[in-house]
C-alpha cells in the first residue's frame, strides 16, 4: 500500500481527501496543516508520494515540496492558487485545482509513484 503524505490546512478538505485516497488504496500519513508538522515524515524518506496544498493559511508548502524533491519523493500540489505562484525550482510540478477531481488526482498519484 503506497504511503502518501497529506499536507492540507483545511480540516474538511483534508478529511474528504484522506477518505478518497484511502478508498483508492493509499495509506495516508497525516493530514498535517503545517510544514513543521510534516517535516519529520519528509526527513524519514519513508514515503511514496505526497499531496500538498500550496497555501497553508498564509504560509506556502514550498519548503515541504523542496524537501521531498531533494529525496526524490514525488508530489502533487492541490490548490486554489495559480500555477504561476510556483517558484522556479517547482514550476514543473503537477497542480490540481480545487475543487479536486479525485479520479484524476488518484491517477496522477499512481503515475508519479510508478515513475519513481
Amino acid at each position: 500500500m503506497p504511503k502518501i503524505l497529506l499536507l492540507e490546512d483545511d480540516f474538511l478538505i483534508a478529511f474528504d481527501m484522506k477518505a478518497h485516497l484511502e478508498e483508492a488504496g493509499f495509506e495516508i500519513i497525516g493530514p498535517f496543516a503545517r510544514n513543521e508538522d510534516a517535516a519529520e515524515h519528509v526527513a524519514s524518506g519513508a514515503l511514496d508520494a505526497a499531496v500538498l496544498d500550496m497555501d497553508l493559511g498564509g504560509q506556502d508548502s514550498f519548503p515541504t515540496a523542496s524537501g521531498l524533491q531533494a529525496r526524490n519523493i514525488p508530489f502533487v500540489f492541490v490548490s486554489g492558487n495559480d500555477r504561476a505562484e510556483l517558484p522556479t525550482g517547482l514550476a514543473d510540478s503537477p497542480v490540481h485545482t480545487k475543487p479536486v477531481v479525485f479520479s484524476v488526482l488518484i491517477e496522477d498519484l499512481s503515475d508519479v509513484i510508478a515513475r519513481r
